[in-house]
C-alpha cells in the first residue's frame, strides 16, 4: 500500500509540475499580448481550493489532477476550443483571446509547448552543471546467452566503434541506435577486439512489450565522470540532449506510422506513474531528468497536429492564414470531434499496453 501511495504521489508531483509550466506559458503570453485571463486551474472537475487575484484570474486546483488548463475572457470551454462574445460589453471585447491578431493567437497557443522545452533545458542544464556527466564508453561488459550479440560473436570486453556507419562514442549511443531502428532492419556493427577491426551484422529481438534489445550490457570499468562542466558547456549539452530526445521521438512515431515498428513500447497514464515512481524512487538527479524528459514529451505531443492539442490550433491558424478568414464552425467542430476521439482511442490502447506489463511486474 506504502509503495502504491509513493508512486502516485511521484505521478501527481511530475504531471503537476510539467502542466503548471505548460499552463504558464499560456498564461504570460495572453497576459503580455493583453487578454484577460479569467481562470488559471491545476486539474479538471469540481474546484478544492482557489484565489482571485486583483487582475480577475480564478487560481483553482482541482479535483481531478490530470492535466490543467488556462481559460481566456471569451472561451466557452477549457481546451479554448469555442469562443463566444455577444454576452460581453463593447470595453471587454478588446481582451479576449478572440479579438486578438492572428500572430498573438499562434504566439500564446505556441508558448505552452515552448515553455515545457525551456523547463527541460533548464533542468538538464542544472543537471549537467551540478553533477556533471556520466560518460560509459561503448564496451561490451556482458553478453546474454542466446541473444543477437551472441549469434554475432559479440565478446566482453569488445569496443563497438560503428553502428551502420554511425559512431559510437559512449554505450549511450548505442542504446540509442537499438531503440531507433526499424522492425526487422539488421544492424551492422564496426568493432575492436584486442586492437583488431572486425564487421558483423546483428539482427535485433523484442521484449514482449516490444522494446528493441541486443543483449549486451555496458563495461563497468572505465566509467567517467566528467565534473566541474562549465555553464555554458551544460548548457550546449541540455540543447543537444533535448534535440535527441525529440529526433527520437520523431524516428519512432514514424516507424510506427508506416509499420515499420510495433506500437507496443507507448506508456499511457499508468505506464507514465510506474515510471514516475521508479523515478522518485532513484533519488532526485533520476527524478529531475525524468521530469525534463516528460516536459519534452508534453511540449512535443502538444504540437502533434491533432485537434485539441495546441498543435490543432496552430494548425487552424495556419490554414486561417492562407484563406485569409478563420475555418468556418461546422468544419472546425467535425475536426475537434474527430481530434477526440483519436486522442481517447491513444489512451484506451496505452491503457491496455500498461496494465498486463504493471500485473506482471506486480507479480513478479
Amino acid at each position: 500500500m506504502l509503495i502504491t501511495c509513493v508512486y502516485l504521489f511521484a505521478f501527481v508531483l511530475v504531471l503537476s509540475l510539467v502542466v503548471l509550466v505548460h499552463e504558464g506559458g499560456h498564461f504570460v503570453a495572453a497576459r503580455l499580448s493583453g487578454v484577460r485571463v479569467t481562470d488559471f486551474s491545476l486539474g479538471f472537475g469540481r474546484e478544492l481550493a482557489g484565489h482571485t487575484d486583483k487582475h480577475g484570474t480564478r487560481w483553482k486546483v482541482c479535483l481531478i489532477p490530470l492535466g490543467g488548463y488556462v481559460k481566456m475572457l471569451g472561451d466557452e470551454d477549457a481546451a479554448s476550443a469555442k469562443t463566444s462574445t455577444h454576452h460581453l460589453s463593447e470595453q471587454d471585447r478588446p481582451y479576449t483571446f478572440a479579438a486578438q491578431k492572428l500572430w498573438k493567437r499562434a504566439l500564446i497557443i505556441f508558448a505552452g509547448p515552448a515553455m515545457n522545452y525551456v523547463f527541460a533545458v533548464f533542468i538538464l542544464t542544472g543537471l549537467f552543471w551540478g553533477y556533471g556527466e556520466l560518460v560509459i564508453p561503448p564496451t561490451v561488459g556482458t553478453v546474454q546467452d542466446n541473444s543477437p550479440a551472441a549469434a554475432a560473436g559479440l565478446q566482453s570486453g569488445d569496443i563497438l566503434s560503428r553502428i551502420n556507419d554511425i559512431p559510437m562514442e559512449t554505450f549511450s549511443d548505442i542504446q540509442r541506435a537499438i531503440r531507433v531502428t526499424e522492425f526487422g532492419k539488421p544492424l551492422h556493427l564496426v568493432y575492436y577486439r584486442d586492437a583488431q577491426q572486425f564487421e558483423t551484422t546483428v539482427t535485433l529481438d523484442y521484449t514482449s512489450d516490444g522494446i528493441p534489445m541486443m543483449g549486451i550490457t555496458a563495461s563497468t570499468e572505465h566509467i567517467v565522470r566528467e565534473e566541474n562542466l562549465g555553464f555554458f558547456q551544460s548548457f550546449y549539452k541540455a540543447l543537444t540532449t533535448t534535440y535527441q530526445i525529440t529526433a527520437d521521438t520523431i524516428s519512432y512515431l514514424k516507424q510506427v506510422i508506416f509499420d515499420r515498428r510495433s506500437a507496443s513500447e507507448m506508456r499511457g497514464p499508468l505506464g507514465i506513474a510506474e515510471a514516475a515512481g521508479d523515478a522518485f524512487l532513484g533519488g532526485l538527479a533520476s527524478l529531475l531528468s525524468f521530469i525534463a524528459t516528460i516536459s519534452i514529451a508534453i511540449g512535443f505531443m502538444n504540437l502533434i497536429p491533432i485537434p485539441l492539442l495546441d498543435g490543432g490550433h496552430l494548425l487552424f491558424y495556419a490554414f486561417e492564414a492562407l484563406i485569409r478568414r478563420p475555418l468556418s464552425d461546422k468544419v472546425q467542430n467535425t475536426f475537434l470531434w474527430m481530434g477526440m476521439a483519436v486522442l481517447m482511442s491513444l489512451v484506451a490502447y496505452t491503457f491496455l499496453l500498461d496494465v498486463p506489463r504493471i500485473i506482471q511486474r506486480i507479480l513478479e
